[in-house]
């Protein structure tokens, strides 16, 4: 039912579109045609007039005038030569209309004819010594005009009609589609949240169980608690990840210049205990004039989780290095580490929710760090990528556009 409504919103939208734009385009086309039209009429009429002699102040035709007169107006356009009283001289038509005689002394456009027969006409008095002498009054049948566009909206809304069942069929197949994989996604999102959650609280709850069912002495009544602390503690780092996820890609962050020097070195340190604690050694080799927009404290987030993930890869005395550079419109990012590298299995899947190295021991991480950064990346305008170096070990690389 909500993919049925979503469809038909969709094509609704679309529908309306169509129609508007055939709307648009009706009256454009009518525009175009009757100033084209107003356009001959006043050609014509300036030719005819051209062509109507006039002798001792009063029109005098001839044969050749007539001829001529005729020429001019061509098969689809009447017209008539009026004396200075309204006295027809020259008339195009066996039967004139009687509403096409001049309306004033002026040059002027006006509508003539009826329901059946519309006519659009030119009125042009022909001056001679600042005396008007005669008129010439050109016409022309714009029936035809509202015709076209009677057809033309017959086929722009069959046209719509069309587009819209198309859309409709189509857009439910898309819409279908899109629903189903959102909703596996989010099925399998909340399958693997809720399996991360249940089994820290598994542990809590079977630690309280044996806590509580008999006396204890205070070494084992502490090493209990000890033992669900850690697990809260898993728990809290679980649901902040997964919190910084939804925030990533709701879309809700504040994009601002950062300097990714100074935020190279702010990672350095606060990865420097993890650092020292493995007996690794930590570079940084952050290049000048590396300014982007993003959202710093999603980003630092987001480093900082691929800058761990590569100290927990990193061998003993072994070296990560955080480095920038700009190239072009570009500044690239790259954390790496001197482990064994990224597995075949590791490049193309550690980058997606709650996946993990087959083979590696529970309690050794949630399986979201990367996947966090990489949604915390992509909403900034960026991108990652996973790659090994030419003498082993493994690379992250994350670029975005430069200010």
């Amino acid at each position: 039912m909500n993919r049925l409504r979503l469809s038909a919103a969709y094509v609704a939208i679309m529908f309306l579109g169509l129609l508007l734009f055939g709307a648009a385009a009706v009256i454009a086309i009518d525009r175009t045609q009757r100033s084209t039209m107003d356009a001959r009429l006043i050609t014509a009429a300036r030719a005819a007039a051209s062509f109507v002699d006039v002798s001792h102040g009063a029109i005098s035709i001839d044969a050749d005038d007539r001829a001529q007169f005729l020429a001019v107006l061509g098969a689809d356009t009447n017209g008539a030569v009026f004396g200075p009283s309204g006295a027809v001289l020259l008339s195009s038509s066996a039967r004139m209309p009687v509403d096409v005689r001049p309306p004033g002394a002026r040059p002027a456009y006006f509508n003539a004819g009826h329901a059946d027969t519309a006519l659009r006409a030119f009125s042009l008095p022909m001056m001679r010594d600042g005396k008007r002498v005669g008129t010439v009054v050109v016409w022309r049948g714009s029936d035809w005009i509202e015709e076209t566009e009677r057809n033309l909206a017959i086929a722009l809304g069959a046209a719509a009609l069309l587009i819209a069942f198309l859309a409709l069929f189509a857009g439910n197949l898309v819409t279908r589609r899109a629903l189903e994989d959102a909703f596996s996604r989010q099925r399998r999102f909340t399958a693997d949240a809720s399996h991360e959650l249940r089994a820290p609280l598994a542990v809590i709850r079977a630690e309280a169980d044996l806590a509580l069912r008999k006396e204890r002495d205070p070494r084992q009544y502490q090493a209990a608690l000890e033992t669900i602390a850690s697990e809260a503690d898993h728990m809290e780092a679980l649901i902040g990840d997964l919190l910084s996820a939804a925030r990533a890609e709701s879309g809700k962050l504040t994009r601002e210049p950062i300097d990714v020097a100074a935020m190279l070195h702010r990672i350095a340190e606060r990865l420097q205990p993890a650092v020292a604690a493995k007996g690794a050694r930590l570079r940084v080799h952050a290049g000048e004039n590396a300014v982007i927009l993003a959202d710093g404290q999603a980003l630092e987030r987001a480093l900082l989780a691929i800058g761990h993930n590569a100290v927990r890869y990193a061998p003993e005395h072994g070296i990560v290095t955080l480095q920038s550079q700009r190239a072009d419109r570009a500044v690239e990012i790259a954390v790496e580490d001197t482990g064994p590298g990224f597995s075949p299995s590791a490049l193309e899947h550690a980058l997606e929710r709650f996946w993990r190295e087959p083979g590696m021991p529970a309690g050794t991480g949630t399986g979201l760090g990367l996947a966090i950064a990489r949604s915390i990346v992509e909403a900034n305008a960026g991108s990652i990528s996973l790659s090994n170096g030419p003498q082993g070990g493994g690379i992250v690389r994350v670029r975005f556009p430069a200010v």
